[in-house]
């Protein structure tokens, strides 16, 4: 996006009362959702979960390509098993399995490894409704042992992909054991919709140089994509956030995968030929629909064929599991106010990296909910600024963020 002249790009259209591009979704026993599917022209309606939870989106309509932010208004009946505007998934009774029904943690080349030295407490689960755990990785065994209900030292084994019925993609990352990270340094993905010259990109670079441990990736945004034409204002700022360690993606807007993968390559080309050194691709409008993943899967494939090597997907909101590995990384919350702990235990059976969260309308910097939330969730960024554009702005507690995502 560039502001002078063009509107600030928002990671979803603007829709009436509230803009978001989280989409509805409702939450089955354990951790279930019922996707709403994506389409220009309307918001993705859940459909009711199980008893105490059901909600319905109000009034929503599809977002506009490229714009960011917002909520979706849900109204429910009785109990509190669904999430409150747009929010990530909370635990309820029915709806469609989140985890894959009988999935098998293990499979040749890619179960989660016995670590040398001592098997994490609780072992591996692959939450799948009678689904089998445990299983011997194909490639090696890594060494350092694990922790105490969390991921082993040395990480996935080699070759290390989880497969099983309803489970992890071809490609995706091996999960971790039940309980999530054991608390290492973190991430944040930051929509850093601003131009070049703003003082936000100056802001950035200070607090990543100050906290080199911390992984920042910074979503640049010319215009609703790269544009018609190179920014030499980019260019610069591009190479400022690299020469901190910053990792560069750059926006594209899938319109929840109603634009084809033609005109969504054509972009990813573009992005490359104007910005050579961007790092890889954010797919905004991320749809939640099971039946479009290997339309995700084939554009973060050609991402990487093109040395766009680092891909997220932003739903917004909670997905089915089929999607986990269809691209490295998701944001599967994008609403004012901070998620349930809850709502970010549900992904707990697999790896934190898979996942991001971006609330906005965070009055302060909670270290408390950080030190919780990075054991499931690998990426968290909180802005204070609210709609009708949160991204407009690098949160004024960013410093404190880093500080507190070591």
């Amino acid at each position: 996006m560039n502001v002078r002249g063009l509107a600030v790009a928002m990671l979803c259209a603007a829709i009436p009362l509230s803009l978001s591009c989280a989409q509805s979704d409702d939450i089955g026993d354990p951790g279930a959702i019922t996707p709403g599917v994506g389409s220009t022209g309307g918001s993705q309606s859940p459909t009711p979960g199980g008893s105490g939870g059901g909600i319905s989106a109000t009034g929503g309509q599809s977002a506009t390509k490229g714009s960011t932010g917002g909520s979706i208004t849900t109204t429910g009946t009785g109990g509190s098993a669904g999430h409150a505007l747009g929010g990530a998934p909370e635990p309820g009774t029915g709806g469609t399995d989140v985890v894959g029904t009988g999935g098998a943690t293990s499979s040749t080349g890619g179960a989660t490894p016995t670590a040398t030295g001592g098997s994490s407490t609780g072992g591996t689960s692959g939450r799948g409704t009678g689904g089998s755990t445990g299983g011997t990785p194909t490639g090696g065994t890594p060494t350092g042992g694990s922790s105490t209900g969390g991921s082993s030292t040395g990480g996935t084994a080699t070759g290390g992909t989880m497969a099983g019925t309803g489970g992890r993609a071809t490609g995706g990352s091996t999960g971790t054991t039940t309980g999530g990270s054991t608390g290492t340094s973190a991430g944040t993905i930051v929509p850093l919709y601003t131009d070049p010259t703003d003082i936000s990109w100056t802001a950035i670079v200070t607090a990543a140089l100050a906290h080199p441990k911390v992984q920042v990736v910074a979503i640049v945004n010319p215009s609703d994509g790269p544009g018609p034409s190179k920014d030499q204002d980019y260019v610069t700022g591009i190479a400022s956030l690299l020469a901190a360690n910053i990792k560069v993606i750059g926006y594209v807007a899938t319109g929840y995968g109603s634009h084809s993968i033609a005109s969504m390559e054509a972009q990813m080309d573009t992005w490359k030929s104007f910005y050579p050194n961007v790092q890889g691709i954010f797919f905004d409008e991320q749809s939640n629909d099971p039946t479009l993943v290997s339309h995700y899967q084939t554009l973060s494939q050609y991402a990487k064929s093109k040395g766009l090597n680092y891909t997220v997907g932003n739903p917004g909101t909670g997905v089915p599991t089929s999607y986990i590995g269809a691209v490295d990384t998701m944001l599967v919350y994008e609403s004012d106010g901070l998620p349930s702990m809850s709502s970010l235990q549900a992904w707990s059976a697999y790896a934190p990296t898979n996942f991001g969260i971006i609330p906005y309308k965070v009055s302060a910097m909670d270290a408390t909910f950080i030190k919780q939330a990075k054991q499931y969730i690998h990426y968290v960024y909180l802005q204070k600024d609210d709609l009708p554009n949160p991204w407009d702005s690098l949160t004024p507690y960013f410093a404190d963020l880093l500080a507190a995502l070591e």
